[in-house]
């Protein structure tokens, strides 16, 4: 079973595939990615990772490009969920070490988009994607554990 990546090892696998160093990618594009699976995602030779809880922006690598996109979930039925980009970008690989600046600020910009999305539950006070409230007022794992509702 392969071991999920996440940090140091994520950030070194995304340098891996630009031929980049992990010095680079971390100065462009920031820490905390964790490669997703999500087969829905169109592929990359790299692979996709996402940052931020709850996830925020996805980077797809794959030889000389790499895409910045937010992170888009549906529900496909109950307790099925499957993710999609939107508002993809691409970029070239010597992006990062030409303008890692740009990248950053693409990074950020894509983050905030995301996080002004987000809803606080009221019964477990966390922050959550508007895709996993119940309502107004309640995320779905408290609708499900004190209202009784299924998902």
């Amino acid at each position: 079973m392969e071991q999920e990546l996440s940090g140091r090892a994520s950030v070194r696998r995304i340098a891996e595939v630009l031929d980049l160093s992990d010095d680079d990618v971390l100065r462009a594009l920031g820490g905390g990615w964790r490669l997703t699976e999500d087969p829905l995602l169109s592929s990359y030779s790299g692979g996709w990772f996402v940052t931020g809880e709850p996830m925020q922006v996805l980077l797809g690598v794959g030889g000389s490009t790499l895409t910045l996109a937010r992170v888009g979930l549906r529900w496909g039925g109950p307790g099925t969920v499957s993710m999609h980009t939107t508002e993809e970008r691409e970029y070239a690989h010597e992006d990062v070490l030409y303008q890692p600046e740009l990248l950053g600020e693409a990074v950020e910009e894509l983050a905030r988009k995301t996080r002004r999305t987000f809803r606080w539950c009221r019964t477990c006070r966390t922050v959550n994607r508007p895709e996993d409230m119940q309502d107004r007022l309640n995320c779905m794992a408290c609708a499900s554990e004190y209202g009784g509702a299924v998902n």
